[in-house]
């Protein structure tokens, strides 16, 4: 799994690889923009995540989902830290809790720092 800099990086290499639909919370359900289309949590899975924190300022943490539809659409979700919390239901997004679900890719993750053996042990 490639890692990227940017959100947009991440966001151009799903759209190369067939994630077309841009989604947003909207209660219970994502909605494609610009369609028609909605779907609940029980109707697409989380493909892969890719986590940016910001460097600066706490607010510029992003997290970006591929998604994928139980009828194959494929779209991206991008979660900022915190911004969805009064438009989405929490059923909806304990969908993106991902920490415990070895189906999804999470190379995307930040991982911990291994802390250093100490020396001479």
């Amino acid at each position: 799994m490639e890692h990227f800099t940017t959100v947009t990086e991440a966001m151009e290499s799903l759209r190369q690889r067939g994630y077309t639909y841009e989604f947003a919370p909207e209660g219970n359900h994502l909605k494609a923009n610009g369609e028609e289309m909605r779907v609940r949590s029980n109707e697409f899975n989380v493909d892969e995540f890719h986590r940016f924190e910001g460097t600066s300022d706490p607010g510029d943490e992003m997290t970006v989902f591929g998604i994928t539809t139980s009828n194959g659409k494929k779209g991206i979700f991008v979660m900022a830290q915190g911004t969805y919390a009064n438009e989405a239901s929490s059923e909806l997004m304990a969908k993106f809790s991902i920490s415990d679900r070895a189906d999804v890719n999470t190379e995307g993750a930040v991982q911990p720092i291994n802390s250093m053996p100490e020396s001479g042990k």
